[in-house]
């Protein structure tokens, strides 16, 4: 990735200054401070104006405004706006779906990406050898520095070597695709692009950002085993249609998705001492085997008990005995307690939610036995009623009577999902994220209130949110700082870019530390401003800023022509003013304007050239206001 576009160490050093002298809630009134107009200032300290309102709804409801839709929700009403964005069944977003249909892993089922893109070893085996080649012509690259001998002929054998083994796998990969086979890694990227696509073109941009939150808040990780191919559809087919939903059924459907069993290791958990099916001969035996209730782990058990009867009869045939069930070996299994602690610290609760480690312990026993039917094969939600832990259990003092099967987990996250502790903290998260990284704990309690009286409705937590005098508020006004993924997409929606999203796009974001579904731990990517806030950090989005602007970026393409003034205007000032108005809605703060015209001033005089229109556009979209939401 192109670094050092431009010479900014000064201009950065001033930009820091700002963000961190005036913190997260510099806004139009303090701007006007400075300029000594305090009676306006107080003025604006007291409300929004319209212009305002919009702007600041559409900076938390949506990716950021395109050109022209600030203009288009002043004309018809924010409120009419944020009921359809509420709804948003109601909006026609074919212009979204035309461009994914050039994405075809976003509609294929676990089962048809497992087959497409991580098909076993001796699939791709048999097919590459039907054609002459080994799967080890895949990895290819059989010369090293060891095998590079001083003398020339060795050092050029060396290199016929390594060509050979290029254009072995460049062959190998050419025949796996005309077989049908992807690489797994462009399933990664596709399912990255096509992230990148929706945020920038959907219409329905309150439900892009609700699935952002909810995927951060119910985070899996997408570089885990079979998660490679799960995270796909768990974001697609778990998480976006439920966004507006009951949280009770959001919560229920994370535990059961196959990616959530997967990253959290509970598909594994099991009780230690599980009560097998009785047999009586090896024809029960076999019909027990072929029960398809029974999952991988019953049958190796089963399989087990086969053997070891087996062995019995034939070193003893006449002993009465030899037809009874016999012992197996303990397997090396037992009960996980990874997704127990995480659905009550990260996903309910809270980490101060008043639950023990014992609770833990006693959730964990619920959710034994939730496990998967052919996990790498596409994956399928089972429960295994033999690897249940069906006892009694006490759940936050409440009674789990022994026998309830699967419903012990229903029973947990229905207790979870209702409990008040769970309401302030989904209600918590959502105020941080859509209101102040330290929101008004008066609005707080009334969306707590709301989720308790409406049983977790998740739409009408948010209409309570968005019509509090709480969200409207001046200081909360440009008070948050994006995220490098609502930085990146919010500068293409600004300049009406057009990107496919491709990897090039995404190690933009990488290298800014917001890889989209790379985040190893269970906590998901912060959500307050001031883990985004870092000199390297403001320097990626610099350098992204300039890069979009100059359409240095592959795949991706802006057109400024659209956003030129209509008379041409020659002064770099008057340029500058002309797209802070377009990218900013003229809000830039005195120390900006004058670190930007500085910066470019120098740079004409070293360069004795004309205003550079890219340069000031990416200058802007650098700038610490572009960087506010």
């Amino acid at each position: 990735m192109p670094r050092g576009i431009i010479d900014l160490k000064k201009y950065f050093a001033c930009l820091l200054a700002v963000l961190l002298t005036f913190g997260p809630s510099l806004g139009l009134a303090q701007e006007m401070k400075q300029k000594g107009k305090g009676k306006t200032a107080k003025v604006i300290a007291k409300s929004l104006t319209d212009e305002q309102r919009v702007l600041h709804l559409l900076d938390r409801t949506s990716f950021g405004p395109r050109p022209g839709e600030v203009e288009r929700v002043l004309k018809t009403g924010w409120q009419k706006y944020l009921d359809e964005q509420l709804n948003p069944e109601r909006i026609d977003d074919q212009a979204l779906e035309q461009k994914l249909k050039n994405i075809e892993s976003q509609r294929l089922s676990n089962s048809e990406l497992a087959r497409t893109y991580y098909p076993p070893q001796q699939v791709l085996a048999a097919a590459l050898k039907a054609r002459g080649l080994d799967i080890a012509d895949m990895k290819g690259g059989q010369a090293n520095a060891d095998q590079m001998a001083p003398d020339k002929a060795k050092d050029d054998k060396a290199k016929d070597q390594a060509k050979d083994d290029d254009a072995r796998r460049r062959e190998a990969r050419r025949v796996l695709a005309e077989a049908g086979y992807k690489p797994g890694q462009q399933l990664i990227a596709e399912t990255q692009a096509a992230k990148i696509q929706r945020a920038v073109y959907s219409a329905r941009q309150l439900q892009e950002v609700m699935t952002d939150f909810w995927f951060n808040h119910f985070n899996v990780y997408m570089q885990k085993g079979a998660d490679r191919v799960l995270t796909t559809a768990y974001e697609r087919d778990t998480i976006r249609p439920r966004v507006f939903g009951k949280f009770e059924d959001l919560l229920k459907a994370t535990a059961e998705s196959p990616a959530m069993l997967w990253y959290l290791d509970n598909w594994q958990s099991a009780t230690p001492n599980p009560k097998m099916p009785a047999f009586n001969n090896r024809n029960e035996l076999r019909q027990l085997r072929n029960n398809q209730d029974l999952t991988k782990f019953d049958r190796q058990r089963l399989k087990q008990m086969r053997e070891m009867m087996a062995q019995r009869n034939a070193q003893n045939p006449q002993n009465p005995q030899a037809n009874q069930q016999p012992q197996p070996k303990r397997m090396p299994r037992g009960i996980n307690e990874n997704y127990a602690r995480e659905i009550m610290e990260l996903h309910t609760l809270g980490v101060d939610g008043g639950y023990t480690q014992k609770d833990v312990q006693e959730v964990a026993r619920c959710f034994t036995g939730w496990t998967l039917r052919n996990p790498r094969a596409g994956a399928e939600f089972f429960f295994g009623k033999f690897m249940h832990d069906d006892g009694e259990k006490t759940v936050l003092g409440k009674k789990i009577p022994a026998g309830g099967g699967i419903q012990d987990g229903y029973a947990v996250i229905h207790m979870l999902a209702t409990h008040p502790a769970t309401a302030k903290f989904i209600s918590t998260k959502l105020a941080r994220k859509f209101v102040a990284d330290n929101p008004s704990p008066v609005l707080v309690n009334k969306m707590a209130q709301t989720f308790q009286k409406t049983e977790g409705d998740i739409r009408e937590v948010l209409k309570t949110m968005f019509n509090a005098p709480e969200f409207w508020a001046p200081e909360v006004y440009r008070a948050k700082i994006k995220t490098p993924f609502e930085m990146t997409v919010s500068a293409v929606r600004a300049l009406g870019a057009d990107t496919n999203g491709n990897p090039q796009f995404h190690r933009w974001l990488a290298q800014m530390g917001e890889g989209l579904f790379l985040m190893q731990p269970p906590t998901g990517y912060p959500d307050t401003s001031e883990n985004w806030v870092n000199t390297g950090a403001l320097l990626e989005r610099m350098n992204f800023a300039l890069a979009l602007s100059s359409n240095r970026i592959v795949g991706t393409r802006a057109d400024l022509s659209k956003l030129a003034p209509s008379v041409p205007l020659n002064s770099t000032a008057q340029l500058v003013e002309h797209y802070a108005k377009v990218l900013l809605r003229g809000e830039v703060s005195p120390q900006t304007r004058a670190t930007i015209d500085k910066s470019l001033s120098e740079g004409q005089l070293a360069l004795n050239t004309k205003p550079d229109a890219a340069k000031i556009v990416g200058l802007l979209l650098g700038s610490p206001e572009f960087q506010r939401q």
